[in-house]
């Protein structure tokens, strides 16, 4: 069976086939999760590439070391997730939540946030470079080390300092 046909079975019956198969980057390249209930998913190191996203709940779920290169997340719920070292170049990523999510070590080059609230995300060390950040509002958001090298920060709302520790 399929890994995209698994995970729509729900998030028990993945994570227990991961377990169970020792699973350990999951091929899920190009699937439609499109409004999928994925919720404390483990999905680290998988294939996601140009997978359909959109309004996906991610809630507190593992996509650490994922890539989701040109993935659309549009209006998906990312609150709480891991996506430390994930490579997300060229994904949309615009109405989607955010609030704690970790992005530290990610690639989110030409990435689209536009008029995004990312308060408390964590982009530490991430690489930023020619993302779309206008409008966006970082506040209480971790940037130290982050790349935004060619980044669009127009308009961008900073409460405090972090945005001072960002390579620009």
């Amino acid at each position: 069976m399929e890994h995209a046909a698994i995970l729509k079975q729900g998030v028990h019956a993945w994570n227990a086939f991961a377990f169970d198969e020792g699973l350990q980057a999951p091929q899920l390249r190009g699937a439609n999760l499109c409004g999928e209930n994925l919720r404390r998913v483990n999905l680290a190191h998988a294939d996601l590439r140009g997978a359909d996203l959109r309004e996906v709940d991610l809630t507190i779920s593992d996509l650490q070391g994922a890539d989701l290169s040109g993935a659309d997340l549009r209006g998906a719920n990312l609150d709480g997730a891991n996506f430390r070292g994930a490579t997300l170049d060229d994904a949309d990523l615009r109405r989607a939540r955010f609030t704690g999510a970790t992005f530290a070590g990610a690639r989110l080059r030409r990435a689209n946030f536009h008029g995004m609230d990312l308060r408390r995300a964590d982009f530490a060390e991430a690489n930023l470079r020619g993302a779309n950040l206008a409008g966006t509002r970082l506040m209480w958001a971790l940037i130290q080390g982050a790349d935004l090298g060619g980044a669009n920060l127009t308009g961008v709302e900073v409460l405090g300092e972090p945005l001072l520790h960002a390579a620009a």
